[in-house]
């Protein structure tokens, strides 16, 4: 249970993932929310401070020079007189007022830090001596790689909150960056969370009202994914970098002046945090994955004719490409607990080299278009599926099908094996506390003969005359079940929505990783064709077990007197008995070591307990 308000810390690294975002419902005004309602206390470095403002003059200098690049190969095509009169000029006049910008975006993100009333911490509390031993003696966050002198920052940071907040304070320190987490761990009093995201999930985990959010997502999850989609096809709001850079910095690729929405199918989410709970409402940030095809389009200047006497292109072909892309995003939803509804905030979709597919230019419309279209039309009034809608038809399917559910109930019971190590943590934790104690051996002495017999403890020759060495094997033992315990219950829990084209990778408390791999639903399909699309379990040990999704392409066909002569209704048809048996042969084989692991810890935790109740 969290102690109300946390004291919060955060690393530059996580005002730069949130691009210094401060409009309504961004991830740092929840943050301001959560300080009204008296949950957290800020406090940051001013290193982290100055460090943020240099970021945030680095990305205005950065978008003034990508508005300039703009303004001279605008230039190349237009007067000046001709930008001024369709008002491009006033876009282009930032670049004169690069200065004022700058202080005008420090004195929003100042506003911030008073609107969340951050307590700064100032330089007296770094002692330089204490730092430069740890830099000589290549202790965290100095590395022996070379680059020991950038981690300066890190360790003066950690100096001012191990001398603001001593040893016992709870002190929440948000970042992403190993190395400075490295140097806080040092102290036992910190908790670490990788965004603002995870932390206010954690916050909001101890609502009571948590479980009824996930529960209302679950039951409206169909609605959700297609609401994120409508919300795409409605807003355009697809930005695509066709523009890449080698190791070298060299460019390819194409600067697409427009890009609109082709096709967008399989969209999926799963509930990366509940970020904020109040009376009613849920605010949550949601992981979304779909197939995106966008038609981009840019100037061929490359080949066009150049007037040397006007100075200028005679013309300038506008060429269109179609980008295939498995994307993924993030967006944020707002969720009404009782009424059950919801609304999508606004959001953009970022397509790049990461999640692109498939790139070509696209020709013009061929002839077999309009007979395809007839076709289909003609399909649609005998009641069935248009030849080019199968995708669709297969993914509306999938979520209603009795394999959908089958897989996500096994996901569910997996996700609650990992939640089941937050109470071994705590368990092993204690054990540690008392191994690293004034009197171990007495631990040891209490503990030694129960936990022989169900864990692999180190043998110890004489319980009576334990060694100082058997104490340091056992503390060792204690510290590894602590960090494997943690390290389980920190696992990303499996998703609740499943989708064609993935693999879900699973992994074991024992270790093992097994997989879900269901093949893409890209098919073409005909009249009566069967489709097959495989699906496949793997439990990690090399065995892999098959099944598959077989698609039925129905037709009708007339006789000469327009009589029906022969026909199939569409189907969809799962296949995969097999594989569920295997998925619940690997759960049992988890259940088995989670048993074990939990009887483990009951007997750690009676055991000290009734200890300190003894004295």
């Amino acid at each position: 249970m969290f102690k109300y308000p946390l004291v919060v810390t955060i690393d530059t690294n996580i005002f730069d993932a949130a691009k210094y975002n401060l409009s309504d419902a961004s991830t740092l005004r929840i943050l301001e929310n959560h300080v009204k309602s008296g949950k957290i206390k800020v406090v940051l470095s001013d290193i982290v401070v100055q460090e943020s403002k240099r970021h945030i003059a680095a990305r205005v200098k950065e978008v003034c020079g990508i508005v300039n690049i703009a303004r001279n190969s605008a230039l190349k095509v237009y007067n000046e007189h001709l930008i001024s009169s369709i008002g491009m000029n006033e876009m282009f006049r930032i670049v004169e007022s690069e200065d004022d910008i700058i202080a005008k975006e420090e004195k929003v993100f100042d506003d911030f830090l008073c609107a969340i009333d951050a307590e700064i911490l100032g330089t007296d509390l770094i002692d330089i001596n204490s730092v430069l031993s740890d830099y000589f003696g290549a202790k965290p966050p100095f590395e022996e790689s070379g680059k020991k002198k950038s981690e300066f920052p890190d360790a003066f940071i950690a100096q001012q909150i191990r001398n603001r907040f001593g040893e016992t304070e709870t002190v929440v320190i948000v970042s992403n960056d190993k190395g400075f987490i490295r140097a806080c761990r040092e102290s036992e009093n910190h908790l670490f969370f990788n965004s603002l995201g995870a932390l206010y999930n954690a916050i909001s985990k101890e609502d009571a009202a948590y479980d009824d959010t996930i529960a209302v997502i679950k039951e409206l999850q169909l609605r959700i994914s297609a609401a994120v989609k409508e919300y795409i096809k409605g807003n355009e709001n697809i930005d695509v970098h066709g523009l890449s850079y080698d190791k070298d910095g060299i460019e390819s690729g194409y600067d697409y002046s427009e890009v609109y929405l082709h096709s967008i199918s399989d969209v999926t989410f799963s509930v990366r945090s509940v970020d904020e709970i109040s009376e009613n409402i849920s605010l949550v940030t949601l992981s979304c994955k779909a197939d995106i095809s966008a038609d981009c389009y840019y100037e061929d200047y490359a080949n066009a004719p150049w007037n040397p006497e006007e100075k200028e292109c005679v013309f300038v072909d506008t060429i269109q490409m179609r980008e295939e892309h498995k994307a993924r995003f993030g967006c944020r939803i707002e969720i009404d607990r009782e009424a059950k509804t919801f609304k999508v905030f606004p959001f953009t979709v970022i397509l790049g080299g990461d999640s692109r597919r498939n790139r070509y230019e696209v020709e013009e419309h061929p002839v077999e278009d309009d007979e395809e279209e007839i076709r289909d039309m003609d399909r649609e009034a005998l009641g069935f599926q248009a030849l080019g809608s199968y995708e669709s038809y297969l993914e509306d399917n999938l979520p209603d099908s009795h394999f959908y559910a089958d897989i996500i109930e096994r996901f569910e019971k997996i996700n609650g094996l990992y939640r089941k190590y937050d109470d071994c943590c705590i368990s092993f934790d204690d054990l540690l506390a008392e191994l690293n104690a004034a009197n171990p051996k007495e631990t040891i002495k209490l503990i030694y003969e129960r936990l022989l017999e169900v864990s692999d403890i180190p043998r110890i020759a004489n319980v009576e005359n334990i060694t100082d060495s058997e104490v340091e094997e056992i503390q060792a033992w204690a510290n590894a079940q602590y960090e494997r315990a943690s390290e389980i219950a920190d696992i990303d829990t499996l998703p609740n929505v499943i989708a064609f084209g993935e693999t879900i990778t699973i992994r074991g408390v024992d270790g093992s990783e097994a997989s879900l791999s269901i093949g893409d639903n890209q098919i073409s399909p005909d009249d009566g064709s069967e489709e097959i699309i495989d699906i496949y379990f793997s439990n990690g040990n090399g065995n892999t077990t098959s099944g598959y999704i077989k698609l039925t392409v129905g037709y009708l066909r007339f006789d000469e007197d327009g009589g029906a002569e022969d026909g199939l209704s569409d189907d969809v048809e799962y296949e995969y008995n097999d594989i569920l048996k295997e998925l619940d042969r690997f759960i049992d084989v988890q259940n088995c070591e989670v048993e074990k692991d939990i009887k483990i810890a009951e007997i750690i935790s009676d055991i000290i307990n009734a200890g300190i109740d003894n004295t």
